[in-house]
């Protein structure tokens, strides 16, 4: 019964996190509340900022980022349950996804504060294997940032190089998943 109360508690925390609209959750915000999900469990927590990020090569999760003016995160939760290789959860942060240039039509932006749902998820997957004492060690990574129209947003026809050293011609500025 308990085990069922605090996978039901996570499920919760993840819809707080998801249904926080777009103006109150930034990619700061949402790092914060990874932070305090992890508050007195044995869970390691680093936040990258653009400058740790532009230092490894993330061109791809800085340039979604460019058209706004709330800068990028990229969180790394680390649950060290047992030996081996961990499991890795990577959840999607887009905190509000406009589209960018390739503005979204507005019966389709409603709910674009969603967009970050998956990273609500593996905040809360992360949290809920350290509460259960889980066995298994668990990684969870979170590329967080609006995708917004601004001045400086990524463009059709720019190129990003990503962490991996890839290359990626943006055809749509709202491909960005």
């Amino acid at each position: 019964m308990k085990k069922g109360q605090e996978i039901g508690r996570a499920v919760n925390a993840c819809r707080v996190l998801a249904n926080t609209p777009g103006g109150d959750m930034t990619p700061t915000v949402l790092a914060k509340a990874a932070k305090d999900a992890m508050k007195g469990l044995p869970v390691k927590v680093t936040v990258l900022g653009v400058k740790e990020m532009r230092k490894l090569g993330m061109g791809a999760l800085i340039g979604v980022a460019k058209g706004s003016t709330e800068a990028p995160t990229f969180t790394i939760l680390e649950y060290k349950g047992g030996k081996g290789a961990p499991v890795v959860l990577a959840g999607k942060g887009v905190t509000f996804d406009s589209g960018g240039l390739n503005l979204k039509p507005s019966s389709s932006i409603y709910e674009m504060h969603m967009d970050m749902s998956g990273a609500a998820a593996v905040i809360h997957a992360v949290a809920l294997a350290a509460r259960l004492k889980l066995k298994t060690s668990v990684v969870g990574l979170i590329p967080a940032a609006e995708n917004m129209p601004g001045n400086n947003a990524v463009r059709p026809g720019d190129i990003l190089k990503s962490l991996s050293g890839k290359t990626i011609e943006v055809l749509d500025t709202d491909a960005e998943g």
